[in-house]
C-alpha cells in the first residue's frame, strides 16, 4: 500500500508540474514590419510568434512523460486526466506546426501583395481575406500570449487551415504566373522567385541592372537613355519610326551593353524599354546577338583591309576580335595546306610560322607601350591564342602533316564562315557547332595546354552525339574553367551551378528548363554531392532533353510543359571522386555523360 501511495503521489506531482508549465507558458510575440518589393520603407502591420522551437521541445518532453505515466500500473484514478492532457498537447503541437507554416508563407506573400505595383486580380482578393484573418489571430494572441489559450481556442486549427488553403492556392497561381514570365524570357529561370518578383514589381527599367550578372556572363550594366537625351542624330533617326508608332517621346531606350571591364557594345537598333520587362529584355537579348553577329561579319571583311592587324584590333570589341582572329587563322593554315598539295610549296607551313612569330612579336612590342587597361587585356588575350596557334603549327610541321584531312588538324577547334549559311560555325572532328554570339565583354581566355585540348575534343564529340560530358579530377585542375572557356570560344552562355546535398530535382529541373530555352550550357559542379534518389530523377530529365536533341525538334515536353529547345544547349557535370561524402553515380546517369579525367 505504501509503495502504491508513493507512486501515485509522484504521478500527481508530475501532472501538477505539467499543468503549471502549460498554464504559464507564453509565445514570444514581436511586432512585424512590412518590407515591400518596390520600396525600402518599413511599416508596422501585425505581430509574429518566435521561439517556437523551445515550445515544441517542451511539448515533446511533456508528451513523453505523459505516455510513460499512462503505461504505469499505478495510473489508476489519474488515467482520464493523463488522456486529457495528451489530447490537449497533441492539439497544441498540431496548431503550432501549422501556425509556423502559415506565418512563414504569409510573410513571404505579404511582401508581394501589400504595396506592390503588381496586379494579381482574384489572388489579391484571396490574400486580402487570408491577411485579415491572420492579423486577427495575431492581434488576439498579442492580447493573450498563453500558448494553451491561443492553441486550443475554439476553431483555431480550422482558421489556420483555411488560411493555409488560401495561401497554397495563391502560391500555385503565383508559380504559374512566374512561369509565363520565364517562358517569355527564359533567362528569368536563372533567378529566384523573389528576384523575379522584384524585377516585375518595379516600374523602373534600371532595377534590372543588379540582376544582369545572373542572366548574362560578365555584363555589368545596360546603357539606358531617354530619347530627348540622345546626342547622336543617327540614333534618333533609328528610333524615330518607333516613336511615331508608339507616340512615346519620353520612352527610355537601351542603346548598349557594358561589360565589367567597361567595354561597350553599342546596339545597331536601340531597344525601347517600356511596358512588360520580359518583352523588352527578350528584345535586348535578340539585339545583343544581332549586333554581335553584324560586328563579327564586318570585322571578317575588314581584317587587314587597308590597315595593319593592330589597327584592326583597336577598332572592334574583344569578343569579335577573338572569333575573327581564329577564323582567319583557320583559313591561313588551310591555305598553307593547299599551297603544299596543289602548288608543291613544301616550305609553306614553315613560312607561315615566321608570319605567326612576327605577329606575336608585334603584339608584345605594342603591349610594352602605355596602353589603356582594356586595350592591354584585348592584346593579351589575342596573344594567348596566337601562341597556341603557333605551337599547334609547330607540331604539324614536326609530324609532317601536309593535308587538311589529317586527324592532327581535324582534331583542332576550327572556325569557318559558311557563305551558304551566312553564319559562323566551329568544327572539331565530327562536331559542327553554330557560334552563339553571346556578348561577354573582355572575358579572358585560358592558356591552352594538351590537357585543355583533350577536354575540348571530348566535349565536342560528346555534344555531336547528343551527350553530356563529365570531367572528373582533384580540385583546382581546371574542370569547370575548361568548360567555361570552351563556351566562350563558341560564344555561348555557361551557367555554373554548385551542387549540394540539399538540392532537389525541382530546382535542377528549373535550371534545365532555362538552359533548353536559352540554348546555354549548364555546368553542375560537384554533381556527385547530390543524393542518389535525386540523381535518378535528374537522369530522366537529362535523357529527355538528349532524346529531343537527337530528334532535332524545336519544341518538346519537359516537366509537364511544352517548351522551346535550342540545339546549342549543353549539359555538363564535374566531379571530385576523392572527397568524402560523395555519391556514386547511378548507371542511368553515367550513360548520359562521356567521362574525361582531369589531372
Amino acid at each position: 500500500i505504501l509503495q502504491t501511495a508513493i507512486k501515485e503521489l509522484q504521478i500527481e506531482k508530475n501532472l501538477n508540474d505539467i499543468q503549471q508549465q502549460w498554464d504559464t507558458m507564453r509565445f514570444q510575440i514581436h511586432k512585424h514590419y512590412r518590407h515591400t518589393l518596390s520600396t525600402n520603407i518599413q511599416q508596422e502591420r501585425s505581430f509574429i510568434i518566435t521561439g517556437v522551437d523551445d515550445i515544441l521541445q517542451a511539448l515533446e518532453d511533456s508528451t513523453l512523460l505523459l505516455n510513460s505515466i499512462g503505461t504505469s500500473r499505478f495510473v489508476g484514478i489519474y488515467l482520464l486526466q493523463v488522456e486529457q492532457w495528451i489530447r490537449i498537447l497533441s492539439l497544441i503541437s498540431d496548431v503550432i506546426k501549422l501556425w509556423t507554416i502559415v506565418q512563414q508563407k504569409w510573410i513571404y506573400l505579404e511582401n508581394i501583395f501589400i504595396g506592390s505595383n503588381l496586379q494579381f486580380g482574384e489572388d489579391a482578393k484571396r490574400f486580402d481575406i487570408a491577411d485579415k484573418l491572420y492579423r486577427k489571430i495575431m492581434f488576439e494572441t498579442s492580447r493573450n500570449s498563453l500558448v494553451k489559450d491561443a492553441c486550443i481556442h475554439p476553431g483555431r486549427y480550422d482558421e489556420l487551415k483555411s488560411i493555409l488553403n488560401l495561401i497554397e492556392k495563391i502560391q500555385k497561381n503565383l508559380n504559374e504566373y512566374l512561369n509565363t514570365k520565364r517562358q517569355l524570357f527564359s533567362r528569368f529561370y536563372f533567378l529566384s522567385d523573389d528576384e523575379l518578383l522584384s524585377i516585375i514589381g518595379s516600374l523602373n527599367p534600371n532595377h534590372i541592372q543588379e540582376y544582369l550578372q545572373k542572366m548574362f556572363d560578365n555584363i555589368s550594366t545596360l546603357n539606358f537613355i531617354y530619347y530627348d537625351k540622345l546626342s547622336n542624330s543617327k540614333e534618333k533617326q533609328q528610333i524615330n519610326e518607333q516613336i511615331y508608332l508608339n507616340n512615346q517621346e519620353n520612352s527610355i531606350y537601351a542603346i548598349a551593353m557594358i561589360s565589367l571591364e567597361k567595354e561597350e557594345m553599342i546596339f545597331f537598333n536601340p531597344i525601347e524599354c517600356n511596358g512588360k520587362v520580359e518583352i523588352w529584355m527578350s528584345n535586348i537579348e535578340k539585339e545583343m546577338k544581332y549586333s554581335n553577329r553584324w560586328l563579327t561579319k564586318e570585322a571578317i571583311f575588314y581584317y587587314r583591309f587597308k590597315q595593319n592587324r593592330l589597327e584592326w584590333m583597336r577598332k572592334y570589341i574583344g569578343m569579335v576580335i577573338l572569333a575573327v582572329n581564329q577564323l582567319w587563322s583557320t583559313w591561313e593554315i588551310e591555305d598553307q595546306f593547299d599551297k603544299m598539295i596543289k602548288y608543291n610549296q613544301r616550305s609553306a607551313m614553315k613560312t607561315y610560322v615566321k608570319q605567326l612569330n612576327s605577329q606575336i612579336e608585334e603584339i608584345v612590342i605594342e603591349m610594352r607601350k602605355f596602353l589603356k587597361p582594356n586595350e592591354y587585356n584585348k592584346f593579351e588575350t589575342v596573344l594567348t591564342l596566337d601562341v597556341h596557334t603557333r605551337d599547334m603549327v609547330d607540331i604539324l610541321i614536326r609530324d609532317g602533316i601536309n593535308e587538311r584531312h589529317d586527324f592532327s588538324w581535324q582534331c583542332q577547334l576550327r572556325f569557318y564562315w559558311l557563305s551558304n549559311e551566312d553564319n559562323l560555325y566551329l568544327q572539331q572532328c565530327n562536331g559542327k557547332f553554330e557560334y552563339g554570339y553571346e556578348y561577354m565583354g573582355l572575358n579572358g581566355r585560358l592558356v591552352i595546354t594538351p590537357l585543355t585540348d583533350r577536354i575540348y575534343l571530348t566535349v565536342t564529340q560528346a555534344l555531336s552525339m547528343f551527350l553530356g560530358c563529365a570531367p572528373a579530377g582533384p580540385a583546382g585542375t581546371g574542370k569547370t574553367e575548361s568548360i567555361k572557356d570552351l563556351a566562350k570560344a563558341m560564344g555561348l552562355l555557361c551557367v555554373v551551378t554548385n551542387c549540394g546535398e540539399g538540392m532537389d530535382y525541382q530546382s535542377i529541373g528549373k535550371n534545365l528548363n532555362g538552359l533548353c530555352q536559352t540554348g546555354a550550357w549548364g555546368c553542375f559542379d560537384e554533381f556527385n554531392r547530390i543524393e542518389a534518389s535525386v540523381l535518378s530523377v535528374v537522369s530522366t530529365q537529362v535523357k529527355n532533353i538528349q532524346q529531343a536533341l537527337s530528334l532535332h525538334v524545336k519544341e518538346f515536353f519537359f516537366e509537364h510543359n511544352q517548351i522551346q529547345l535550342l540545339s546549342t544547349v549543353g549539359i555538363f557535370v564535374t566531379m571530385n571522386p576523392g572527397y568524402a561524402g560523395r555519391t556514386e553515380l547511378p548507371e542511368s546517369v553515367k550513360t548520359l555523360f562521356r567521362p574525361v579525367v582531369v589531372v
